[in-house]
């Protein structure tokens, strides 16, 4: 472990990082921070929603104003747009502190929308939103997207939920990102439940997946890495041709987070329930605490097209998709693998409340995932302003005693 950084270096590299997302500086990646195997973080992006109409409303700079006056362990920022606010929790053990925090957040955030006359809500696309319609906040880094990506920048008003676990070293964290890359396509059927898109009924369960693979950098770490110089090779290879700036230019489904020391799963939809994502979370952890006592075993198959063709079934199907295993070529329904992952995962697990957790993530499974339960609410008559107003009561009811 590297000797502590005093302050002013410390403030040095903050402040060459933040020129380089903004785009003002030049190309920076930190080194990767050593942290503890398995601790993790969870990231939520959150809907805002007018409270009468349940369209996107631009009041996420009036919710974080008023987030700014409370003492609390987690975190609040804004995102690409002004309908959109991110909220991230503190370093995590267990699906106990989990829950815990998230319901604290959820609670939290609802009261400060509540006062300037919104709602909140999960999901990972908001269902009948126009992307030409969303206000891009006034941030030098969102301004720099816009510039980079033109409209993609506000199609990008999609939300997801972020899972980081703590890998230990740099060289551990490209080994356990090439691990749960392959089965990052479990995590978007399990959080799948943003069926409509534009005001249309996408055919998919999650209609978000789609979005992310039009920006250049899409797509999931090269199967040939093998260390945290491999990575850093690649890093610069690209910033010499002008193509990455920083580690977020990077948007691969897993991916290293060096300045937290983590690997960070990007591919759910935003959960519609605080305790799902606790679970999820906490499923992602078991997996790469799995991985990690596997010290030197690498995945024998990184095909891109396998990858994506596993990704684009979870995506269409959801907890309904089948997965073609690529260690064993095997194809197995998700909700069997899921299962036998949490029952394999649960005989090895420390975690005083993981069965807590396989609990809540059976019982998300039932009848079609959150995707069933929106698209029954479709056929049964529902239009789009009561699909977003069932979507943001989900989220906004208080959590059960026993989650």
């Amino acid at each position: 472990m590297s000797a502590p950084l005093n302050n002013d270096e410390a403030a040095r590299l903050a402040q060459a990082q933040a020129q380089a997302v903004s785009g003002k500086g030049p190309a920076f990646l930190p080194d990767f921070k050593s942290s503890t195997v398995g601790t993790m973080g969870i990231e939520l992006e959150l809907m805002v929603l007018d409270r009468l109409t349940y369209d996107l409303f631009p009041a996420a700079p009036d919710i974080l104003r008023i987030l700014d006056q409370h003492d609390k362990p987690w975190v609040h920022t804004p995102e690409i747009t002004t309908s959109m606010l991110e909220v991230a929790t503190s370093i995590l053990q267990s699906y106990g502190e989990a829950s815990e925090q998230l319901e604290h957040i959820r609670s939290t955030v609802q009261r400060a929308a509540f006062e300037v006359g919104a709602s909140v809500s999960g999901g990972g696309a908001h269902p009948f939103q126009r992307w030409n319609e969303q206000r891009i906040f006034p941030k030098e880094r969102y301004f720099e997207s816009e510039r980079k990506y033109g409209y993609l920048a506000k199609l990008f008003t999609v939300f997801g939920m972020h899972v980081h676990i703590g890998a230990g070293t740099a060289d551990e964290a490209v080994r356990l990102c090439a691990w749960l890359t392959q089965r990052a396509p479990l995590f978007i059927a399990l959080s799948a439940n943003s069926v409509c898109w534009q005001g249309e009924v996408s055919g998919f369960c999650s209609s978000r997946s789609n979005v992310v693979g039009a920006f250049p950098m899409s797509g999931i770490q090269p199967h040939e890495f093998r260390s945290w110089q491999d990575f850093r090779d690649y890093f610069e290879r690209l910033a010499g041709f002008g193509i990455v700036n920083s580690i977020k230019d990077f948007y691969w489904d897993v991916r290293p987070k060096p300045e937290y020391g983590t690997i960070e799963l990007r591919v759910l939809d935003t959960p519609l329930r605080p305790e799902y994502a606790a679970a999820l979370a906490c499923y992602a952890r078991e997996l790469c605490l799995e991985f990690a006592d596997q010290p030197g075993r690498w995945p024998s198959n990184g095909s891109r097209e396998l990858y994506t063709w596993n990704r684009f079934n979870a995506a269409r199907d959801g907890v309904d998709a089948s997965w073609i295993d690529p260690e064993t070529a095997v194809s197995l329904p998700v909700a069997e693998v899921i299962r036998d992952d949490l029952e394999r995962l649960g005989r090895r697990s420390t975690d005083p409340d993981f069965a807590k957790a396989r609990a809540v993530i059976e019982a998300l499974m039932k009848d079609g995932g959150q995707a069933g339960l929106l698209r029954r609410h479709l056929a049964g008559g529902g239009g789009m302003n009561d699909l977003a107003r069932v979507a943001s009561e989900i989220f906004e009811a208080r959590q059960p005693a026993h989650s």
